[in-house]
This record gives C-alpha cells, structure tokens and sequence, in this order.
C-alpha cells in the first residue's frame, strides 16, 4: 500500500502551523520523524500531519511541546479532548492565547521553560536571541505581553508559583532596562517622560513603552515605579519633553489614581500629550477619556502618536 507523503508546504497549510515551526518540532522535540525526498526534501504522512494538528492544539490550550511531543496519537486525542472540554467552560476574558506564528512560538516556549527552572540566566540568554531574531518591536508586543499573561494565568491555577512569576518579572525589567540604554541613536528634540504613578507594583508596561520609543527614534526619561505627579511634571518641565507616557498595570482599582492622573492633566502644559499603557489601563478608561489621554493598547500604536506629536511640533515652530 503507498503511503502518502507531503511536502512541508502542504503540512503547514493543512495544520495551521508555521514551516519553521513544523521544523523546530522536529529537530528539537523529536515530535515526528518526516521521510526524505532522494533531493532531501522533507516529506510527511497523514499521521505526522494528524500529529502535528493535535500538537497545535495541545500547544493552544497551554501546554508546552516539549511536554507532549512525545506523545501518542490516541494520547493526544484524549489530551486535547479534555483541555478544551475545559477551556471551552472558562470566561473568554479568562482565556490566554498563546504565540502561534512563526519563530515567535518556539521563543515562547525558550522563555517559559526558563522560567519554570528559575534560572534567570537562561530567560535573559532567551529574551536576547529573540530580539535579535524577532526584531525589538515583535519582541515587545507578540512575545512578552502573552509571556507575562501566560505566567501569571498559570499562577492563578496553580501550575506556577509566585516564585516563577517573580523571577519572569524581575528578569524581564532588566533586560528592557538593558535594552533601553543599549540603543545610542535618539533625537534629542524628541522626549518622553516615562513612568508608573504612586501605587502600581510594578513598571513593565512604562518599560515596554520606552523601549519602543528609543527603537523609534525619540529619547526616554524613565523614572520607574510609584512616580509622584510632582516628579513627573518636573521631569517633563525640565527636559521639555514632548509626550508623558503612564504605565499602569495593578491594582486596578486604586481609589486614588483617578486624581493622581487628573492632578497630571492640569499642571502639564495643554500642548503636552499624555499616553496611558499597561494591562490595567482599561479599568480607569473613563478618566482616560476625561483627561484626554491616549490609550495606547498595543506597542504597534505608539509610532503613530509619536510621528503626529513630532509633524504638530514642527509646524509649531
């Protein structure tokens, strides 16, 4: 009986799955044993393609493949089977999703096994291959912001500690500190004040902004976690920078942050934008709007606003 074989191209489009992927899968985890073409080529039966479906979806629901790359194909039926049984009963605001595309996946899963072992070293050694694969800006939306949400969902179940959640954190802090630094060009007419006001935990998501700012051309003064107003206006006064950016995070119920960012509104200059940022942004959206500050969502959106604060600067002057 022939057995019918597929190319890589044919697999990838059948299962969803990036060819790097596919490829990573297969070198790294011994997932599936692909023949070879007499010019090499790669070439794959339905039970790899079957596999390898299964495979995305085990991935989907919050496994990592290195835990389930060696698994059966009756095994992974039963996995899958029960995780989305499971998934499918959840809040779709509780639902984490995980990278899916490209090289993006196979750093996720760098990063989160270092994380499970602690080791710090590891995640900053896997942080830096995947901004030098991926590009600052990818690193900073499609791989760290489902990271940090991954780590932190897995907390709430308990497949996680605090301790991981911890040591993710502080490394990830450190090495966009690093990174931010790291960049020497920076057009000096071009500021952003960058900072979390009194009461957040923690300043990844100003840190996030920042970095995406320097990566853009315009200079960061970053003044980290629990910022006074008086600080951050100060700051801003003194450097003459053009943009306040806010990151907030948690909690996001904080009875005093509404006028922290009010008291902000009214001692910036009128012609100084404010931008907000972070996870918890959206629960204060209703002051966002009273104060008319921008809410940057997602790293892809502060280009824009910064390239608008720059045209209006120069047709000021």
């Amino acid at each position: 009986m022939t057995i019918t074989q597929h190319p890589i191209q044919v697999v990838a489009r059948r299962t969803g799955l990036n060819a790097d992927v596919i490829r990573a899968w297969e070198r790294r985890y011994k997932a599936i044993t692909p023949n070879r073409a007499s010019n090499s080529r790669r070439l794959y039966s339905d039970s790899d393609v079957e596999k390898l479906i299964l495979l995305r979806r085990a991935t989907a629901a919050g496994r990592r493949i290195g835990d389930v790359a060696d698994f059966t194909i009756k095994q992974l039926h039963s996995l899958v089977d029960t995780d989305e049984t499971a998934v499918a009963r959840l809040p779709i605001s509780q639902i984490q999703q995980r990278p899916s595309t490209g090289s993006v996946m196979e750093r996720f899963d760098d990063c989160l096994d270092a994380v499970v072992r602690l080791h710090s070293d590891d995640l900053h050694h896997s942080l830096s291959d995947a901004s030098k694969s991926l590009g600052v800006l990818f690193l900073l939306e499609d791989l760290l912001r489902p990271l940090l949400a991954h780590i932190k969902d897995e907390c709430r179940r308990g497949a996680l500690r605090e301790a991981h959640y911890s040591v993710a954190l502080h490394t990830l802090q450190s090495f966009l500190s690093n990174l931010m630094v790291s960049e020497p060009h920076a057009e000096v007419d071009f500021k952003l004040v960058c900072a979390s006001p009194n009461g957040q935990v923690h300043n990844l998501a100003a840190l996030r902004l920042a970095v995406a700012a320097k990566f853009h051309g315009w200079q960061p003064i970053f003044l980290g976690v629990n910022s006074a107003v008086e600080e951050i206006i100060y700051t801003q006064e003194k450097t003459n920078a053009r943009l306040v950016a806010i990151g907030i995070t948690r909690p996001t119920d904080d009875p005093l942050l509404a006028n922290q960012l009010r008291r902000l509104r009214t001692k910036l200059n009128e012609n100084i934008e404010i931008a907000i940022t972070g996870s918890g942004a959206a629960a204060y959206f209703d002051i966002l709007q009273e104060i008319k500050a921008n809410y940057i969502q997602t790293i892809s959106e502060l280009p824009l606003l910064l390239d608008r604060i720059k045209q209006t600067s120069r047709m000021a002057q």
